[in-house]
Parts: C-alpha cells; structure tokens; sequence
C-alpha cells in the first residue's frame, strides 16, 4: 500500500495542555506541573472525594449482576434527573430536554451542533481567553467563530461583547462560562450578568452556558445563579455540565448536555434532535459514570457537599499563598476563583521555568493552581520569581 495516502495529510498541532503535560510527567516526581485541570493531593495524585469513591464502591458491588446491552441514547433516567435538580434546584417551572454525554467536552459538542440547527446565521460569539477546547468543536460543527475580548487591563470587562451584540443585525450564539473561568478565573459580577441580560434581551440570541465547574466556586445552588438569570430573562438558553471535577471522575467522562424549552411539548422534539446528534456521533454514552453519580446524589449527597467545601478551601488558600508570596503585578491575575489563572509571564519566561526550574505550564501562563502542592506552593512562587 502506498503510504502517499496518509502521508499528504498535515503535520498536526499536539494539544497545549496534554502535550506539555505528558513532558512534566516524563521530568519526574521533581517537576512541577501546573498544565491538567485535576484538583490533586499532596503527592500530586489526583484526588478522589471520599463521597464519590463510596459510590463507586456501591456500583462497583452491583455491576456482576448488571447485564451490559446498549444504553438508551438519552442516558440513564435517574442520572439526568440528578443533573437536572443541581442545575435548576428540587423544583423549577422550567421545561428540560436533556442528554447524558461524554464528558462536558461531549456536552458541548452535542449544544454547539443543536445551536448551528437553531441558528439562521451560524455565527458564535465567543470571549477570549477562552477555554482551549471551546473553539475547535464549535469549528467543527459549522459555526462562524467570532472572537471577543474578555479582559481589558487585567480585569474581566463586557464593553466590547456588548458593543459587539449591539452590532449583530441577525441571530447569533453567544458562548460563556458560568464560573471558575477557565484559563483566568476571572468571573462576571453579578452587575455585569445582569448588564449582559438587558442587552441580550432585546436581540435573537441562543445562549451557550458552559457549567464544568459547578460546587467549585461557591455551593452548588449559588454557583447556578447565572443560569437562573438567563432563564428569568426569557433567553433561550443552552447548558453543558460536567461531573468530571466536582465528582472527580474525569477518567469516566461524565457530562450532560441540556436545553430549556418554552414548553412541554418541545421536549421529546428536542430529546430527538439529541438523540439524532449523538446517534451520528458515537451512539451513545457510557453508563458507569452516570451510576456513579447517581449514586452520590441519591445517597452521599451531604458528604459531598462537605467534600466541595474542603476542597474549595483548599484551592482559595493555595490561591491565597501564591497572591502572598508574588509580586504585586501578579495580583490582579490571582483575584479569580476555582482552579485556574493566567500569571502575566512572557513565553520567554515559561520556557526558562521550564528548562532551568522544572516548572511546566502552557505557553500562554495558564496554571491550574489546584495542582500544586501546598507544601511546594513557595517553591514554586520563588521559582517565578526567579524568571521575572
């Protein structure tokens, strides 16, 4: 066979994050890797809530009497239910359509290829920075990407998205993370969600709200609340989670992908786009992490509500070490929440992190905070200091 078929292809681009996480892995247990968004312990293992792994111990006792058939397309009942009563409370007058999913990468792929159908113009608004993973899928299901500003002098600011929706003469998407922002951790103020609603109100616009970190910023009720503002404003609205974080199983690839609808009789019409979507993609999604945390909400959901909070507590005093021990041009960039920021280091520096102090982070000054130790949170920060 002649190897010219594939060898026309181009050289591709690796991943930011997984390439220069898996040359931090091979540097050994001396390195330390600020690159994966896994919140680990102190030996750099990644951590697993104690109320999850008791579910797990659970599933795991119940799987010899499983029989393993396909799954349903839509995902098992009782995962959804669970999913829906995080992100809309015990009880809400909105109409639901959901779908479990591959992860909240998977959640997202599935909403951005319903939103091309919904959407006359195809085009996607999106404020950069900007999660790594947002842009391709949205690429790949046809959608026009339009990039917007998110931060202007250091600080989260919504004067160029607005004059940017102001401008839309058409439909439009309008992507945006509903907290923990990932790669900054800068977050909208209330004022300014509420800024960006009064506009959004007055155009045709799908929203996107992308909740991979729900429970990581505040309790998880209050990490809602800007879904629930968009849902009071009448915003059609779109919404990817993930338990990949908050339940710490990031290897099951737990997700689900959700639309609210105005009312009863479009659900199952949209359960079948849903359905249709992941049909073409993979069939359907894996059941375990679903069982999983099923489980967990069923019966520990107490436990993990105690287990969010130590680990919140535990990400804002690493955030806090690391603001005390940098200088004060990095404080702006620590003001955020959840597991990320973006440290204003020149590439130059990160790569000299990297060869001469075996600090490994993204070219761009993404970390994932959570990652470090505690106990080498100074290490780290004299390290930096070492390159600035």
């Amino acid at each position: 066979m002649s190897p010219s078929v594939f060898s026309s292809l181009p050289t591709p681009r690796p991943d930011p994050i997984f390439s220069i996480f898996a040359e931090a892995v091979a540097a050994g247990p001396e390195a330390i890797n600020c690159t994966a968004g896994v919140l680990t312990d102190e030996d750099g293992q990644v951590s697993l809530l104690p109320s999850v792994q008791r579910a797990i111990a659970d599933v795991s006792a119940e799987l010899p009497k499983l029989r393993f058939g396909y799954p349903t397309l839509l995902g098992l009942p009782n995962y959804r239910a669970c999913v829906h009563r995080l992100l809309f409370g015990e009880t809400y007058p909105w109409y639901v359509s959901s779908i479990a999913t591959t992860g909240g990468t998977g959640a997202l792929a599935i909403n951005l290829r319903l939103m091309k159908s919904l959407l006359k113009s195809g085009r996607l608004l999106l404020p950069v920075p900007a999660w790594a993973n947002h842009k391709p899928p949205a690429l790949a299901a046809n959608l026009a990407v339009v990039s917007v500003p998110y931060i202007s002098d250091g600080a989260v600011s919504m004067s160029t998205l607005i004059d940017q929706i102001k401008r839309e003469k058409g439909d439009f998407g309008l992507l945006l993370q509903v907290g923990c922002h990932n790669p900054t951790g800068l977050d909208l103020t209330d004022e300014q969600w509420d800024g960006l609603i009064d506009v959004l109100r007055e155009k045709d616009c799908v929203v996107l709200l992308d909740s991979a970190y729900q429970g990581l910023k505040d309790e998880p009720e209050k990490d809602r609340e800007p879904i629930d503002r968009f849902l009071e404003a009448g915003i059609p609205t779109l919404i990817t989670w993930s338990a990949a974080k908050n339940h710490s199983i990031y290897a099951l690839r737990t997700g689900l992908a959700c639309a609210v609808v105005p009312d009863a009789s479009l659900v199952s019409s949209i359960d079948g786009h849903y359905s249709r979507i992941t049909r073409q993609m993979h069939s359907s999604s894996a059941t375990i992490g679903q069982m999983v945390v099923s489980r967990t909400q069923e019966a520990y959901r107490d436990e993990w509500l105690a287990d969010l909070r130590k680990a919140r507590t535990n990400v804002s005093h690493k955030r806090s070490l690391m603001t005390q021990s940098l200088p004060a041009s990095f404080h702006a960039a620590l003001k955020g929440f959840g597991m990320f920021a973006m440290l204003p280091l020149t590439v130059e520096q990160i790569r000299a992190l990297k060869k001469e102090h075996n600090v490994f982070m993204t070219e761009d000054g993404r970390i994932n905070i959570a990652g470090i130790p505690n106990a080498r949170m100074v290490e780290f920060c004299e390290k930096v200091e070492r390159v600035i």
